[in-house]
């Protein structure tokens, strides 16, 4: 039967219920933004789900939808959850952020956390009676694809290499899979990678096992960035123990790689629901 949460602003529809049995353990939330230059972390993401379905979808009056869509394939407004499980036996949620409050052209028009905090805050605040101690958010390193940074200041990453940051302990070096440390450089974290760590290290009830920002290097000016994504895919089988399908990868740049070249602006629920009628809401 189906089951809905309303909380404060944000809006949880299950087909059925997520069991919990606190003898089994924790779980971590494992979170990526489809629509983040390069789409490192959807061709991660996606692959990560497979051909799994959601077993959650969250909805807000503050989610940033469009007026129009498209019949008879519409692309859904929600975000969606799905659930599995490591080489270990440790569960995973994945969330897939369809969408997010664009990121400003300057502080004036900065309404960013004003349209994130809200929704992460009642996710977290939803997740944490399934026992989720741990989140990560898979992110790629996007000050390096606008052209002109500062090496000597900022960490570069490597499209072969993953920076993880630890939210909890920020005093510690940001170190990569590779072994290398950021010897006091800094790292630009763009929305909403860094609301999401916040929020979830203040308003997670369980006892913290860890709160983490993957971040893969950006090969620049690419539209596609294959490389990071396949980073973040090795950081998620050799570090997190999952598992994901090729097959699915391979698909999903595919259909990236259709859309490469169009000159008209790009829409990936469009493409998405234009490549499979199942992916429509």
């Amino acid at each position: 039967m189906r089951k809905i949460v309303n909380r404060q602003d944000c809006d949880f529809v299950y087909d059925k219920p997520i069991e919990y049995n606190a003898d089994i353990g924790g779980a971590t939330l494992l979170v990526f933004h489809q629509g983040e230059m390069g789409f490192a972390s959807f061709i991660a993401g996606m692959g990560l789900i497979g051909e799994g379905k959601p077993v959650c979808k969250m909805f807000s009056k503050l989610h940033k939808v469009g007026a129009f869509n498209q019949a008879p394939e519409p692309t859904y407004p929600e975000w969606r959850l799905f659930e599995t499980y490591n080489v270990d036996g440790r569960r995973f949620f994945i969330l897939r952020i369809t969408h997010a409050c664009p990121l400003p052209d300057s502080e004036n028009g900065d309404h960013v956390w004003l349209y994130t905090y809200p929704i992460v805050r009642d996710i977290v605040m939803e997740l944490n009676q399934y026992g989720v101690d741990e989140m990560i958010y898979l992110t790629s390193n996007m000050l390096e694809s606008v052209g002109s940074f500062a090496p000597n200041e900022y960490i570069t990453v490597g499209s072969d290499d993953v920076a993880l940051f630890d939210y909890v302990n920020h005093e510690d070096d940001i170190t990569t899979m590779s072994g290398e440390t950021s010897l006091g450089r800094q790292i630009i974290l763009a929305a909403p990678s860094w609301p999401f760590a916040s929020i979830f290290k203040n308003f997670c009830t369980n006892d913290i096992r860890g709160v983490w920002i993957a971040i893969g290097g950006k090969t620049q000016g690419d539209f596609i960035d294959t490389d990071t994504g396949y980073s973040l895919l090795r950081y998620c089988k050799d570090v997190l123990g999952l598992n994901y399908s090729k097959s699915k990868v391979e698909e999903y740049i595919g259909v990236l790689r259709d859309y490469e070249h169009m000159t008209a602006p790009f829409n990936l629920d469009r493409a998405m629901a234009d490549h499979d009628s199942g992916m429509h809401g």
